[in-house]
């Protein structure tokens, strides 16, 4: 997956201090990230009498900044282009940098008082200087669901309002007052009319592109498996056999490894 990176390591603590030598640094415009002409990243050697950092974050000792759009000669690449992007570090050091640019960016004015913001000195936060409101970065938890019938098939859906076209699996975001397990089971009900149990958590995923913490399940199906579709939410929905090839785009999401475990045959009904 995306945040896959060892041997690297993302130290996200908020330590800020100034750029050196060999550091990253990202701008951005809306979804579109600034990079050199070859398409590589900027490095602080690059723009050096550049006037304003914002310190993000470090993988291994190396540093990663935010800039405002540099004079220098530069293209833009659409910041989904970092899913596959290589090495696959600076991917999600990308990604991660853009998460916290557009959290930035919707909270330039406070939302209690509408003052202007600033970032704090001691924390990853925005700041207002009048009313004392304090604003951290976004993170939303949603879950990501592979729902087994009996006849050791896997439930595929598309979306039906995405860029995104590929096949995927039962996804949604946590509802004010419930579990993450109440989430999964509404949001099977909701998109296809199913219910389930035997819920088994698999692994969890931070999803930049959504500012999302996902949390993935394997469950099987409770009673009929007549897929009844929510239309407004997809395109599509329907059991795939465990040897069917499943189109998920790329190896980045939680979804595609997901998938990719079913097929290998490492999550069979009778043992959910």
């Amino acid at each position: 997956m995306i945040q896959d990176i060892y041997p690297f390591k993302l130290h996200n603590e908020y330590l800020p201090r100034s750029p050196r030598q060999g550091d990253y640094l990202f701008a951005f415009a809306g979804n579109q990230i600034i990079v050199r002409p070859d398409e590589t990243f900027f490095r602080y050697e690059d723009l050096a009498a550049y006037s304003s950092y914002t310190y993000l974050f470090e993988i291994n000792s190396t540093g990663f900044f935010l800039i405002e759009e540099p004079e220098a000669a530069h293209v833009s690449l659409n910041i989904r282009q970092m899913r596959s992007f290589q090495p696959r570090h600076l991917g999600f050091a990308a990604v991660t940098a853009w998460q916290i640019y557009q959290w930035m960016n919707d909270n330039q004015y406070c939302g209690r008082c509408s003052y202007p913001m600033i970032r704090d000195k001691k924390e990853r936060a925005m700041r207002c200087e009048r009313c004392g409101n304090i604003v951290y970065p976004k993170i939303s938890p949603a879950v990501i669901v592979a729902v087994i019938n009996d006849k050791d098939q896997i439930l595929v859906t598309k979306f039906a309002h995405s860029t995104y076209k590929n096949y995927a699996l039962i996804s949604g975001f946590a509802e004010i007052g419930e579990t993450i397990e109440e989430t999964v089971i509404r949001e099977v009900r909701e998109e296809a009319g199913l219910d389930v149990e035997h819920l088994h958590y698999y692994k969890c995923q931070p999803w930049s592109f959504s500012s999302t913490l996902l949390f993935g399940f394997f469950c099987r199906v409770r009673g009929s498996d007549a897929i009844t579709m929510d239309e407004t939410e997809l395109k599509a929905a329907r059991w795939a056999d465990r040897d069917e090839e499943i189109d998920s785009l790329d190896d980045a999401s939680l979804t595609s490894e997901m998938i990719a475990c079913f097929r290998k045959g490492m999550v069979h009904f009778d043992e959910l």
